[in-house]
């Protein structure tokens, strides 16, 4: 899949994508998302929230979403998303129930990024942070996942970052 789009799209595009790994998604995402990508998928929403909690759950999902977990496994120094965030002027307020390393505010802060023309920090925390576990952890996902659409999520993910990242690196 390549991906040749505007800052707006690629906004949304992080926007989206954080969407599916902070909650289940409802029937309207669902929607959305199998139209404006084309997926082929037919799980029952039942299933995605059941195959949601078994991966991503806080506690007990054998796939949490937050890079701290996963840097050590690979080896990775991980250093605190909480310093990119607040170079970049954000806080994450105390009543946001996520750690500040969760997939889901990570992908929201680089919106952030795009949004505000931040593109040193941008470049910087996709390669220091996203690309450095997002791919492995999505392979992880399409291995576990029990459902189709956590498998097409993980793999429009890993091939979205993969194609931010290819397009600084050119």
């Amino acid at each position: 899949m390549i991906f040749n789009i505007d800052n707006s799209e690629r906004t949304e595009a992080y926007r989206v994508l954080s969407q599916f790994y902070a909650k289940p998604p409802d029937k309207d995402a669902l929607t959305a998302i199998k139209q404006d990508f084309s997926l082929d998928f037919t799980d029952t929403i039942e299933k995605i929230t059941e195959d949601f909690e078994a991966l991503f759950a806080y506690p007990g999902g054998s796939l949490q979403p937050v890079e701290s977990l996963f840097a050590p496994l690979l080896g990775i120094a991980y250093s605190d998303v909480n310093d990119f965030y607040a170079s970049a002027g954000l806080i994450i307020a105390d009543h946001v129930d996520m750690a500040s390393d969760h997939l889901s505010l990570e992908l929201l802060f680089m919106s952030y990024l795009i949004e505000n023309n931040k593109t040193a920090v941008e470049q910087i925390f996709l390669e220091q942070h996203l690309m450095n576990w997002v791919p492995y952890y999505c392979d992880m996902i399409a291995k576990q996942a029990k459902t189709l659409f956590y498998r097409e999520i993980a793999n429009i993910s890993k091939n979205f970052l993969t194609a931010e990242y290819e397009e600084y690196t050119d």
